[in-house]
């Protein structure tokens, strides 16, 4: 959805909300601790209506919508009609509910063979009276007339539902639509329900000569109907959720591109509407010239362009930001990043949309983190290195989880730190989790299971699980349902032939979340470098590492995959040995040993043991409460690791010389 930027390019979200009485529930999901609760949820979106209501809406599935309407440049105000073409999910269907803002005046509602329709309205909900009763399954008609202007609430995520404005740079004044995520029926009457998309949309606007309308699908033909007015005829036969119906009018000019991703012999239209100030396009001729080679790259990583049988294109209003109406994007400002970001929407919300605003992130947090993707695939290193620093910094002013618990509030769908910035510091890590090849197969997978469809957080766990052929339920309890981010504080020492390496890691916002993931540590040497991976499973945790080389530095997670803070120190006095006892209770002695190791815990846990040689080979293995002996007679000798693990996860090590 919307990007807003700083001078540094990064998003700054200002929301400002004007939105009362919003009720929601959500799919059954994979939750952890307090979430795992709400297995009863529904799955029903309620935006500015009653469960009662919402659920009169649910009779009903959405097979097609027919908007025709008049619409300026110069004003908000909007008048026509909306025809429904609508499947009854019940028996016995006889009244037909949807949603369109007080503001706007409901004058006569048609059904079959035009007959007229009796209806009432409570304010946003109109009921309507059918023609008769409908059988499940058996194709209603509804044709609603309406006409006012739209509220000016601010109530969309960013401004109204319905805007007009002249753009402080260029100059031309503009009409557009921004209905995300609950301001759909502030300018058009309809049913906001995610879980319902429109399986086909015509839109028809009469306008003065003197403009273009930008719309979804492709451009039939433009109707000269005299009086200085024309009407634009847009088709989508693309299944779209309500809040990506969009129109916007203004004077243009259109400027047309086409594509070829290797996966398709045909081009693919490219559509833009520019302002027709010319400096709107000189201005931004490097962005609008981008979005082939970005069109084409997304097609290589995730699958086809989703619409490749309509268009991709873009229409300019004057908001801050970026919206990513399916098959054309409005945007305020050109950049490669926004460029980039709303267009990776068009496959991740568009073609695949969030089963509730709950699973928010799997919209944002993949469209924010394409724009990463294309600037490593299609820009400098540098950029894309200082794109996922910039990333991460901004993830870390995020409080709470990526998921969002509470929907009522706006704001907190679209935060930028949470939603955007850790919902894609979250997908890196799962990126490093899966390694390239997985990865992008999940992404395929996930394009191809649910096109045209929606899906969930819990839909993403259950495909990762199934591609990886592993249990990847705590990434999305640490990253997705869980709060915060780890911090790493670590010491490391270097005692003849082994690393020790102490790991201690904080969450502070949420002591029991812990992190669990193979740490990626560069040691660099005399002689070069290596990468080894330390698998943390407690908060405290020490590390013997067999290396021969002389270690001048260690570097954690290099490539930064890991959402973090970390604080690395070189200690000449760290052995590994001593610091266990003292944090664990355990010592082990003599050291050297000749014939046995004695070992002793002031714990009443039981612990469990491994002696292994520098190669990882398990020599000794066993299970003990107390003081436990080992017998070393038949071991030569040599330098070993013992490592120990308690019953509830705590682990150190230990290195031994064997010396007969």
């Amino acid at each position: 959805m919307i990007n807003l930027f700083y001078s540094n390019k990064r998003r700054a979200f200002f929301v400002f909300i004007f939105f009362l009485h919003i009720v929601f529930s959500a799919d059954a999901q994979h939750f952890c601790s307090e979430l795992k609760q709400n297995a009863a949820a529904k799955n029903l979106l309620k935006a500015n209506a009653s469960d009662f209501e919402m659920e009169q809406m649910e009779k009903y599935d959405v097979v097609f919508h027919h908007l025709s309407v008049k619409v300026e440049r110069t004003s908000t105000y909007i008048e026509g009609n909306v025809l429904t073409n609508a499947l009854s999910r019940i028996e016995n269907l006889d009244t037909f509910v949807f949603q369109l803002h007080a503001n706007l005046q409901v004058d006569s509602v048609l059904g079959s063979n035009q007959t007229k329709l009796s209806f009432t309205r409570g304010l946003d909900i109109a009921y309507v009276k059918l023609d008769k009763i409908y059988t499940k399954n058996e194709m209603l008609e509804v044709r609603i007339f309406y006409h006012g202007t739209p509220p000016s609430g601010a109530s969309a995520a960013i401004g109204n539902g319905f805007s007009n404005k002249a753009s402080p740079t260029y100059s031309n004044q503009i009409t557009w639509s921004l209905s995300q995520p609950y301001s759909a029926y502030e300018w058009w009457p309809c049913k906001q329900s995610l879980q319902d998309k429109i399986d086909s949309v015509f839109i028809s606007v009469t306008t003065d000569t003197s403009n273009k309308v930008g719309a979804n699908g492709l451009l039939q033909n433009i109707e000269l109907v005299g009086g200085g007015k024309h009407i634009y005829n847009w088709k989508t036969f693309y299944p779209m959720d309500y809040y990506l119906l969009m129109v916007t009018v203004g004077q243009y000019k259109e400027y047309l591109d086409y594509a070829k991703p290797k996966n398709t012999s045909d081009s693919i239209l490219i559509q833009h509407y520019i302002y027709s100030n010319p400096l709107a396009y000189s201005n931004n001729k490097v962005s609008i010239d981008a979005t082939k080679g970005q069109l084409e790259l997304f097609s290589d990583l995730f699958g086809l362009y989703p619409f490749s049988k309509e268009k991709y294109g873009h229409v300019m209003a004057p908001f801050s930001g970026g919206m990513e109406h399916q098959t054309m994007t409005s945007l305020g400002i050109f950049n490669i990043d926004l460029v980039a970001h709303e267009l990776a929407h068009q496959w991740f919300g568009d073609n695949v949309t969030c089963a509730t605003w709950k699973d928010i992130w799997l919209n944002e947090g993949f469209a924010t983190y394409c724009e990463y993707l294309n600037l490593l695939y299609l820009s400098t290193g540098t950029n894309a290195k200082q794109n996922l620093f910039d990333l991460h910094t901004e993830a870390k002013k995020g409080i709470g989880s990526v998921y969002v618990v509470d929907t009522t509030d706006v704001p907190r769908i679209f935060s930028s730190s949470l939603t955007y910035s850790k919902g894609a510091s979250s997908i890196r890590v799962l990126h490093y989790l899966l390694g390239d090849s997985l990865f992008f197969e999940v992404l395929k997978t996930y394009q191809s299971q649910f096109a045209k469809g929606n899906a969930s957080t819990a839909d993403m766990n259950k495909l990762v699980n199934q591609l990886s052929g592993k249990n990847f339920n705590y990434f999305f309890d640490q990253w997705i349902y869980g709060a915060g981010f780890p911090t790493y504080t670590i010491q490391w020492n270097q005692l003849d032939s082994v690393l020790a390496i102490e790991v201690k890691q904080q969450n502070l916002q949420d002591a029991n979340n812990l992190f669990k993931l193979p740490l990626p540590i560069l040691v660099q040497t005399n002689t070069g470098d290596t990468t080894i991976y330390l698998n943390q499973s407690s908060s405290l945790e020490s590390f013997l590492v067999p290396i021969k080389y002389k270690v001048t530095k260690i570097i954690l997670d290099e490539n930064n995959w890991i959402l973090k803070n970390q604080s690395i120190t070189y200690n000449p006095g760290f052995n590994g040995v001593d610091e266990i006892k003292s944090n664990f209770g355990i010592s082990v002695f003599p050291n050297p040993a000749q014939n046995h190791i004695s070992v002793q815990t002031d714990t009443k846990d039981f612990w469990t043991f491994l002696l292994m040689d520098m190669e990882g080979k398990v020599l000794q293995s066993g299970k003990f409460m107390g003081n436990y002996e080992l017998e070393t007679n038949s071991i030569t000798n040599g330098i070993y690791l013992l490592s120990f693990r308690s019953a509830n996860g705590i682990s150190q090590n230990s290195k031994i010389v064997i010396a007969h």
